[in-house]
């Protein structure tokens, strides 16, 4: 019999015993949409991922001091690194607010907070640079002569407004930084920030949060402030012993990063004596974390895809069986006009891969579902071709194993016996 005659046949014994079929097919979608599920979200998280460590840059190492470095230690440090690397200094956040020793940022007289200024060296866009830059960046010249200039973050527009954080969001004449840049385009307009006036240089537009593929905590939370590096001292200098600065290392190569971080560790201790004990952090140590916990998270669901793809292929063999004992006449029929067993065995296999088929198709609608209300993220989901193949290939292999060893055993009946039996 031909594929095309099996599969009619097939569909019509189907069709005759809607429940029993129903029932399995259910069990196969409930599988097959789990599988789809965790597939398109692990296949989602590999691809983010993916994105996060290229745009944070090969063989990235990070640590902090609470020393700051001078440009001559900079250089020195440098030269130390392997060739190639990239040497970032950044100060840590210094928030703008309304209070008498806090930081107070004024635009045409309007005062605005909710915002955070940190020094910067040029090296800042060597890595995790998701920006579109409008105007220009600051430079090498800026940071040699401490130049009163600012490239500031504008959040998109689309993003919602964020809740309220501080306790001065409800003072009247104030203004957030971030609704007030939504409304004012500020690229070379001055400001006057802790007493003195600086230059708006550059905007550095986020993406939405969606398309940000930054580890979370190297994300702004609120609108940043970046000055040069050996300004933010300048305005601050009584800050210089009390706040870290973090460094950043970019090799190019993962290779070179464990060697990175050696010079970098004792660098700093040479500098600032042996109670200097700096925590080395490589980034791709934490890629593999992120990796784990994503493999860990979908587990169980894995785990419960796979339990309702053998009640599926269980409820496959039921109704395989149940099938071959009402059809026993046929099959001693069809065997007496001369069907061969593999006539026979293919006739059953391929009704139970008809179901299998079915419920992997409704399955994948299921997951797709799934995916739209449950995932986190789904403006950067993609459905791989491989996704859609490998849960088909699930339910059809689970149909296939289930329905073989009851289409074996109606294969194994001799037509006398069969007739004999009805």
């Amino acid at each position: 019999m031909r594929l095309p005659d099996l599969m009619a046949t097939g569909w019509t014994e189907v069709w005759a015993h809607k429940m029993c079929s129903f029932l399995s097919f259910f069990a196969i979608a409930i599988g097959i949409a789990t599988f789809f599920y965790t597939l398109s979200i692990l296949s989602q998280r590999y691809s983010r991922l993916g994105q996060t460590a290229k745009v944070a840059g090969a063989g990235r190492v990070e640590t902090s001091t609470n020393h700051p470095l001078s440009l001559v230690q900079y250089q020195d440090l440098k030269a130390r690194l392997p060739e190639g690397s990239s040497l970032a200094l950044t100060t840590r956040n210094f928030n703008i607010s309304n209070g008498r020793w806090w930081n107070t940022l004024y635009h045409r007289g309007n005062k605005l907070l909710g915002g955070g200024v940190r020094g910067i060296l040029p090296s800042f866009k060597d890595a995790d640079f998701v920006y579109r830059l409008e105007g220009r960046f600051i430079n090498w010249k800026d940071v040699e002569n401490k130049h009163r200039v600012v490239v500031m973050t504008v959040f998109p527009h689309e993003v919602k407004k964020a809740k309220k954080r501080f306790w001065w969001d409800d003072e009247e004449g104030v203004q957030l930084v971030k609704d007030y840049s939504a409304h004012h385009h500020l690229l070379q307009q001055q400001i006057e920030l802790h007493h003195q006036t600086f230059t708006i240089v550059g905007i550095l537009h986020l993406p939405t949060e969606s398309d940000d593929v930054r580890l979370s905590r190297n994300r702004e939370d609120r609108p940043m402030f970046y000055i040069p590096y050996t300004t933010w001292y300048d305005l601050y200098p009584e800050e210089k012993d009390t706040r870290q600065v973090d460094i950043r290392v970019v090799t190019g190569k993962e290779s070179t990063a464990k060697a990175a971080g050696r010079s970098l560790a004792s660098y700093l201790r040479s500098q600032f004596g042996v109670d200097e004990k700096p925590e080395i952090e490589f980034f791709q140590e934490k890629m593999e974390e992120h990796l784990t916990q994503a493999r860990k998270s979908l587990n169980n669901m894995l785990f419960m895809g796979i339990i309702a793809m053998i009640a599926g292929g269980i409820g496959i063999m039921n109704v395989t069986m149940a099938v071959i004992f009402s059809r026993t006449k046929e099959i001693g029929i069809r065997r007496a006009i001369g069907a061969s067993r593999k006539d026979i065995l293919f006739q059953f296999v391929v009704e139970a891969m008809l179901l299998g088929l079915c419920g992997s198709v409704a399955g994948m609608i299921l997951g797709y579902m799934a995916v739209l209300h449950l995932a986190e993220d789904t403006s950067q989901m993609t459905f791989s071709w491989w996704v859609v193949a490998l849960s088909v290939l699930i339910a059809l292999v689970t149909s296939f194993l289930f329905a073989l060893y009851p289409a074996w055993q109606a294969a194994k009946l001799k037509p006398v016996d069969a007739l004999k039996n009805e």
